[in-house]
C-alpha cells in the first residue's frame, strides 16, 4: 500500500489544508524539521533539550492527538496533561498520608522511542505498517547522534503519546498500589506515593524497579538522584507544593508572601513587563491549586483578572 493510499493519509489530507504532494514530503520531512535549543535545568543540573517542530509539523500533531489518538486508554493515576485536571490533583491526594516516596524518570520525553508507541499502538489500534509508519515520522523527532525516532520536549503531542504509552505502567502499578493501602499518581516524570503504613514504600520502589525491567519497552530509568522518601516529621513538598499535615496543598507561606510583595508593586506600577509576566505565570500557576487566594489578591490590589496585571494604572481601593 503506498503512502497516498492508506486510509490514515487520506483522512489527515481531508483536515489538513496541504495538498497529495505537500502532505507525503511534510510526512516523509517531519521527523527532521525542528529548531533545537537548550535551557538550563533548576539547581545548575546541566541543560534541558528543546526540540520544537516547524509550525506545520505542530499542527498535524495537533490533528493527529484530537482525531487518531485521543480515544486511547490513559489510566487515571497519569494527571498531567489532561483537562479539568492540574498539579493539584497530582498533589492532594497525599496530603493525608503519615509518609511519601518521590520518584522521577530520567530525561523523560526523549526517553520514550518511537519503538515503544509503535508496540503499544500495534496492540491497542489497527493501523497497518504504512500507517505506524506515517504516525513515527509525524509523531517523532528523528536524533541526529543516534539516528532513533523519539518523542521531543516542544512537540504539542509528545504529552499524550507518554500517557498512553504509560498505561500498562500505571494501570500494573496502581494495582500493586491498591491492595497494600497505597495511593499513587504521576505527572508526568514525577511519580509520587503516599500511604499511612509503615515500611509499605519500600515495596513499592522495589516493584518499580521490577516494572521498569519487565516493561523494558518503555526504555525509562529512573533519577536516582530525585528520589525521595520523607514522613511527616519533615517538611513535606511535592512537584512544588507544600503538603500540611492538615490534609491540604499549597503553595507555602513564603511563596503567598512574595506573591502579595509583587502584586503590590504591580499595583504601584513599578514592575517591568519582564516581571509582570512572571508574575502573571506564577500567579496561574497557584490558581490550579488555590483560586481562592488568587481571587483575593486580585479584588485586593484592583485587578479585575491575572491577565489585566500590568496594563491598568489603577491604584488598589
Amino acid at each position: 500500500m503506498s503512502i497516498a493510499a492508506s486510509p490514515l493519509f487520506q483522512r489527515l489530507l481531508a483536515r489538513s489544508p496541504f495538498s497529495e504532494h505537500e502532505l507525503i514530503v511534510l510526512i516523509a520531512t517531519a521527523s527532521s524539521r525542528y529548531k533545537v535549543h537548550y535551557i538550563e535545568k533548576r539547581g545548575g543540573r546541566g541543560r534541558r533539550e528543546i526540540a520544537q517542530p516547524t509550525k506545520e509539523i505542530k499542527f498535524v500533531q495537533r490533528l493527529l492527538v484530537k482525531y487518531e489518538l485521543a480515544a486511547l486508554p490513559i489510566h487515571d493515576a497519569a494527571v498531567a496533561y489532561r483537562s479539568g485536571l492540574s498539579i493539584a490533583d497530582h498533589a492532594r491526594p497525599h496530603a493525608l498520608g503519615r509518609y511519601l516516596l518521590k520518584l522521577d524518570f530520567k530525561d523523560f520525553f526523549p526517553s520514550i522511542k518511537w519503538a515503544s508507541l509503535a508496540h503499544r499502538l500495534t496492540l491497542d489500534s489497527d493501523y497497518s505498517s504504512v500507517e505506524l509508519w506515517i504516525l513515527g515520522n509525524l509523531l517523532c523527532r528523528k536524533s541526529k547522534s543516534t539516528g532513533i525516532h523519539q518523542l521531543a520536549i516542544g512537540a504539542p503531542s509528545s504529552p499524550h503519546i507518554s500517557n498512553y504509552v504509560l498505561h500498562e505502567f500505571d494501570s500494573n502499578l496502581t494495582d500493586f498500589c491498591t491492595v497494600r493501602g497505597v495511593r499513587y499518581t504521576r505527572y508526568a516524570d514525577d511519580l509520587a506515593f503516599s500511604t499511612n503504613t509503615p515500611g509499605a514504600l519500600d515495596a513499592v520502589e522495589t516493584e518499580v524497579r521490577r516494572l521498569l525491567e519487565e516493561l523494558d519497552y518503555l526504555g525509562l530509568q529512573l533519577n536516582e538522584e530525585k528520589s525521595v522518601n520523607v514522613s511527616r516529621k519533615t517538611r513535606r513538598t511535592l512537584v512544588g507544593l507544600t503538603l500540611s499535615n492538615d490534609g491540604h496543598a499549597s503553595i507555602g507561606r513564603e511563596a503567598k508572601r512574595q506573591l502579595r510583595l509583587a502584586m503590590h508593586r504591580a499595583a504601584l506600577g513599578t514592575l517591568g513587563p519582564a516581571d509582570v509576566a512572571n508574575l502573571q505565570g506564577r500567579l496561574a500557576f497557584t490558581y490550579a491549586v488555590d483560586p481562592a487566594f488568587v481571587d483575593k489578591l486580585l479584588a485586593r490590589y484592583g485587578f479585575a483578572s491575572i491577565a489585566s496585571i500590568g496594563h491598568t494604572t489603577d491604584s488598589p481601593g
